[in-house]
């Protein structure tokens, strides 16, 4: 699980947290995932790389400077090729925003949608089949 802290930098000029401060944090969960699922770094000559292809974010509750944020990330669904996440930003015991992400599996060699690795499936397998289960 990622948390952090609503800092300085995340406000615009209204004093209010930008939409982009939002996806940057559930971006940064997503790579967490990828790591724990034993995703190689993102660079142009890994083997295979996770790609955002839809994304739907909600707002629930407004972030303010100096919250601490803890995102909670449920794999949801899972395929061959894609994978579906649900990234919860929570503040408070309350879910300020989530991030639904639909993802597909790339390989950036031939720039084409690839298979996920087998261990990567048991990975999300493991994750979705406990219920959901946040990884942490």
């Amino acid at each position: 699980m990622l948390e952090t802290v609503v800092g300085a930098d995340w406000l615009d000029e209204l004093d209010h947290v930008s939409f982009l401060q939002h996806q940057r944090v559930a971006d940064q969960a997503t790579e967490i995932l990828w790591e724990a699922a034993g995703g190689p770094p993102f660079t142009a000559t890994s083997p295979v790389a996770l790609v955002m292809v839809d994304v739907h974010t909600r707002y629930a509750r407004e972030l303010r400077l100096g919250d601490v944020v803890a995102v909670h990330t449920n794999v949801t669904k899972y395929d061959h090729r894609r994978l579906w996440l649900t990234h919860s930003l929570v503040c408070e015991g309350a879910v300020a925003t989530t991030v639904d992400i639909l993802a597909l599996c790339f390989d950036a060699g031939c720039r084409r949608a690839a298979l996920w690795p087998e261990g990567m499936v048991a990975k999300f397998q493991q994750w979705c089949v406990e219920s959901c289960m946040t990884i942490e």
